[in-house]
C-alpha cells in the first residue's frame, strides 16, 4: 500500500507480474523472497548484478572503506579513485586510445555525459542514434530513446534523431547469414560468409539520413549506439556494419559513442567490451550497470582530444562521481569479475543457453527469434514463424508468471513486449542454464497445449 500510494507511480503501475514476489535476499546468481523461497535470477537487476548477488569480497570491501572514509567532494584528493582509475584503463586495448575517465552515478548520467562532450569536441549539435534503442530515462535521454514506451509528449527531440535499426529478424534486410553468434534469423539471404550485404545496406541508409540532416557535410557532433541492444531485446547488427557505420560518422565530423552500459566487462564472453567484439575504435564509451555489482556506479571515457576539448568547454562537476565508497565498490567488481573468471564462464554457459534455445525454436513455433552472444540474450515470441507476428502482451504476461512461478526470474521486453530478456549475473551455472532449457520446454509445452489460462491477464 505505502508504494502504490507513495512510491514512483510511473515505475509501480507497470508491474511485470500478476503476483509479484517480494525480495529479501540474495546470492550469488539466486533470489530468495519473504518465505524463503528460492529463485533463479536470470535478469541481474537488469543486466546490472555482475559478480553475484552478496559477493563476499565486494561486500567487504565497501565494509572497509565505510569504517574509514566514504565521501568527500572530487575536488579533494583521495587515493581510492587514482587506484579505481589505474585498474579500470586497464581494461582498454592501448591502441584504443580511451584513457580519460569521468566517473558518475548510472548510465543516463554517463549518455548525458557522453553527449556533452561529444557537443564540445566537434563545435556541432547533432546526435544520431538508433530505432528501438535505450540510452536512459533523464531528459537529455529521452529524445534518443526511441522506444514508444518511453516517447512523452513534453521531451522535446532537438538536434536528436535517429536511423533505421540494423535488425537482421525484423528489419527491412539481413538473414541467416548476417549474425556473429549461434543464433541466427530463419528467413533466408544474399550475404555471402565473408560479406553481409546488410550491413552495407544499413551502413548506406545511415550515410543518406547524414546527407539530409547535414546538407553542408558538417554539423554533427556524434553517433550513439549500444554493441547489442539491451531494451531492444538482444538486437545484434550484421557482422560489419559497426566499421561502416563508424567510418561514415567520421567523413561527417562526428564522433562514434558506444554504450557500453550493458554490454561491457566480459558479458559477452569472447570480448571485455562491445566495441572490441565489433572490432572499432570509439571516441567515447560509456559504462554502468555491471560496473558496481549494484551499487550505483558509472562513467564516461574518452579520448585524451575529446576530455581536453571538453575541459576546456566550460566547468564539469559532479557530487557523488568518483567517492571514496563508489571506487571501493568498483574496484572490488573488477577485481571479482577477473578472480571468478566470468568473461569465460560468460562464454561457456551462454553459448549452452544459446545452443538450447535454438533446439526450442526447432521444437516451438511460437518462438520467432533467439539471439544473443554470451550472457546477453532473449527469446522472441510470435503467433506462428510463418508469419512473425508479435505475440500478444497478454499471452506474455501469462507465461513471464508461469515461468516464474516455476522459480525463474527474467525480464520481458522489446518494442512489442514480446521478448523474454536473459541477462543473468555472470556466475550462473551450467546446471541454471540446463534448468532453465528445462522449465521453458515445460511452460511452452503447457502453452501450446491450452494448459494456460492466458485470459485472465487480458485487460478489461
Amino acid at each position: 500500500e505505502i508504494r502504490k500510494k507513495h512510491i514512483a507511480h510511473a515505475v509501480h503501475r507497470q508491474f511485470y507480474y500478476k503476483d509479484p514476489p517480494m525480495f529479501v535476499a540474495g546470492k550469488r546468481q539466486y533470489l530468495f523472497d519473504e518465505t524463503g523461497r528460492r529463485y533463479l535470477d536470470l535478469w541481474g537487476g537488469i543486466s546490472t548484478v555482475s559478480a553475484g548477488h552478496s559477493h563476499d569480497k565486494i561486500r567487504e570491501a565497501i565494509n572497509k572503506q565505510l569504517g574509514t572514509l566514504q565521501h568527500t567532494s572530487n575536488v579533494f584528493l583521495h587515493n581510492k579513485v587514482n587506484e579505481y582509475a589505474k585498474l579500470m584503463l586497464e581494461k582498454f586495448p592501448k591502441e584504443s586510445r580511451l584513457s580519460c575517465i569521468y566517473f558518475c552515478n548510472s548510465g543516463s548520467e554517463a549518455n548525458d555525459l557522453a553527449i556533452m562532450m561529444a557537443r564540445a569536441y566537434t563545435g556541432a549539435l547533432e546526435i544520431v542514434g538508433l530505432r528501438k534503442a535505450y540510452h536512459g530515462a533523464s531528459a537529455g535521454n529521452l529524445p534518443l530513446t526511441a522506444l514508444p514506451l518511453y516517447r512523452k509528449h513534453c521531451m522535446p527531440i532537438v538536434n536528436v534523431s535517429q536511423i533505421m535499426s540494423p535488425d537482421p529478424y525484423r528489419g527491412i534486410w539481413g538473414g541467416s547469414k548476417c549474425r556473429d553468434g549461434p543464433c541466427q534469423t530463419l528467413r533466408s539471404c544474399d550475404c555471402q560468409d565473408d560479406e553481409c550485404h546488410a550491413a552495407e545496406m544499413y551502413a548506406q541508409q545511415y550515410k543518406d539520413h547524414l546527407f539530409h540532416v547535414c546538407p553542408s557535410g558538417g554539423g554533427l557532433a556524434g553517433f550513439i549506439a549500444e554493441g547489442i541492444g539491451g531494451m531492444s531485446a538482444s538486437m545484434m547488427a550484421p557482422k560489419g556494419f559497426f566499421k561502416k557505420a563508424y567510418a561514415i560518422t567520421k567523413e561527417y565530423g562526428g564522433v562514434n559513442i558506444m554504450d557500453e552500459v550493458q554490454t561491457g566487462f566480459g558479458r559477452l564472453g569472447t570480448h571485455y567490451w562491445a566495441f572490441e567484439y565489433h572490432g572499432v575504435k570509439p571516441d567515447i564509451i560509456t559504462a554502468a550497470k555491471s560496473i558496481g555489482n549494484g551499487f550505483p556506479l558509472a562513467m564516461v571515457v574518452s579520448t585524451p582530444e575529446v576530455s581536453e576539448a571538453f575541459a576546456n568547454s566550460g566547468f564539469h562537476f559532479n557530487t557523488f562521481g568518483g567517492n571514496a565508497l563508489s571506487s571501493a565498490a568498483g574496484i572490488a567488481t573488477l577485481q571479482a569479475m577477473d578472480e571468478d573468471d566470468l568473461m569465460r564462464n560468460s562464454d561457456v554457459v551462454g553459448t549452452r543457453f544459446l545452443e538450447g534455445f535454438n533446439e526450442l525454436r526447432s521444437k516451438y513455433d511460437i518462438i520467432g527469434d533467439c539471439r544473443g552472444k554470451g550472457l546477453f540474450m532473449c527469446l522472441e515470441l510470435v503467433e506462428s514463424q510463418s508469419n512473425n507476428t508479435p505475440l500478444p502482451l497478454y499471452h506474455m504476461m501469462a507465461l513471464h508468471e508461469t515461468i516464474k512461478n516455476h522459480g525463474i526470474i527474467m525480464g520481458r521486453t522489446g518494442p512489442f513486449g514480446n521478448c523474454f530478456r536473459i541477462q543473468p549475473p555472470m556466475c550462473v551455472s551450467a546446471d541454471d542454464a540446463d534448468f532453465t532449457l528445462g522449465v521453458l520446454d515445460t511452460v511452452l509445452s503447457d502453452y501450446v497445449s491450452g494448459n494456460i489460462d492466458v485470459e485472465k491477464f487480458k485487460s478489461n
